[in-house]
């Protein structure tokens, strides 16, 4: 496991197109993945190919948000995904002991294995959701009402 360079950006689009059909995972254009890629952490096969990735992003100094996580759909279910959110944690633990940590799925009992709960979303600051809700028109179009509706679940992780 390793943070995202600049040449895996191709790499991350084909993991998260791999999982096109996971309808809790929001698909990132190119655009977005490059200008966030400093968020990335990425995992690698024994021959040096991207097979997961995940994100970790700071809306402020107290409140972060993991997202993207993907693997290949060949990996699933061997720990590859588990990797990738236990670096998550434990990055955004170290760097503010403090965080409010959260995250948006349609998978809560996958997550409630790291220590997140459900909460409302209206816990979180306006200025994050208003972006999350931004992000919904990036999606494909079918996608729309099903976020906006609250498919997704935000679950916020418990310290210690």
């Amino acid at each position: 496991m390793r943070r995202a360079a600049e040449t895996d950006v191709a790499s991350i689009l084909r993991v998260l197109r791999s999982n096109q059909d996971d309808k809790s995972l929001f698909q990132q254009p190119e655009h977005q993945v490059r200008k966030t890629l400093a968020d990335f952490f990425v995992t690698t096969g024994e021959d040096g190919a991207v097979t997961g990735c995940a994100a970790l992003h700071w809306h402020s100094r107290g409140n972060a948000e993991i997202l993207a996580v993907a693997v290949s759909p060949e990996l699933q279910g061997q720990g590859v995904g588990s990797r990738l959110m236990s670096e998550c944690i434990a990055q955004a633990v170290r760097t503010n002991s403090d965080v409010q940590l959260w995250l948006a799925t349609a998978k809560p009992q996958y997550f409630a294995r790291f220590g997140f709960h459900p909460v409302s979303r209206f816990r979180l600051p306006a200025g994050v959701l208003w972006t999350k809700f931004r992000l919904v028109f990036q999606q494909p179009t079918g996608r729309w009402i099903p976020a906006i509706a609250g498919r997704h679940t935000f679950m916020v992780h418990r310290r210690g």
